[in-house]
């Protein structure tokens, strides 16, 4: 059964031919919408953030939270201006140029992006979630290592899974970025 499934797998080329122009066209404007919805949302969620934190800043007595939150605060806005930095944008030119290398080269720059999240996305948040963390299990009494171990696991978890999809979604637009290589047409010398 196994084998029967692999050799099915191994003769469906349908995700290997190469795209039509309108395939590309059209896959050109799905990916701007949904690049554009990811922005939003992350914008919305990172002033959500900072307020939260500004607002711990603010009332929390304990310096270890009011310097994590802080640093909270500053993270947030690195990766705001990262994701600002490094998200492909769309060139409203780029119908009357090539279409097709324009749209590979914002996979390309969207394939970097989430192949690195994790160090521009993740890492700029945990120091402040770390310090924040400490302040916390410091101010409630329960500074035994152990316990702080179990309390950190589930955000460490989370971190890692979002790095993992994030993973995923890179290695994906390589597979696009591959398939529109077949199909692009030999370049000139």
């Amino acid at each position: 059964m196994t084998d029967d499934i692999r050799i099915l797998w191994q003769a469906d080329d349908t995700g290997l031919a190469p795209l039509p122009l309108d395939e590309v066209k059209r896959r050109a404007a799905t990916f701007d919408g949904i690049v554009g919805r990811r922005n939003r949302r992350e914008y919305i969620a990172a002033a959500f953030v900072a307020a939260a934190f500004a607002v711990y800043a603010a009332i929390l007595p304990e310096p270890l939270l009011k310097i994590g939150s802080l640093l909270v605060i500053a993270g947030t806005l690195f990766v705001t201006w990262q994701l600002a930095l490094r998200s492909p944008r769309p060139d409203p030119t780029a119908e009357a140029a090539d279409i097709r290398s324009h749209y590979r080269d914002r996979l390309v720059r969207e394939e970097h992006m989430l192949a690195r999240v994790g160090l521009w996305y993740l890492a700029p948040m945990l120091p402040g979630l770390l310090v924040f963390m400490v302040g916390q299990a410091l101010a409630a009494g329960s500074a035994h290592p152990l316990g702080f171990a179990a309390y950190v696991a589930l955000p460490l978890m989370l971190f890692t899974g979002i790095w993992l999809l994030n993973l995923r979604a890179a290695a994906m637009l390589r597979m696009q970025i591959d398939r529109i290589d077949r199909t692009a047409p030999p370049k000139e010398i």
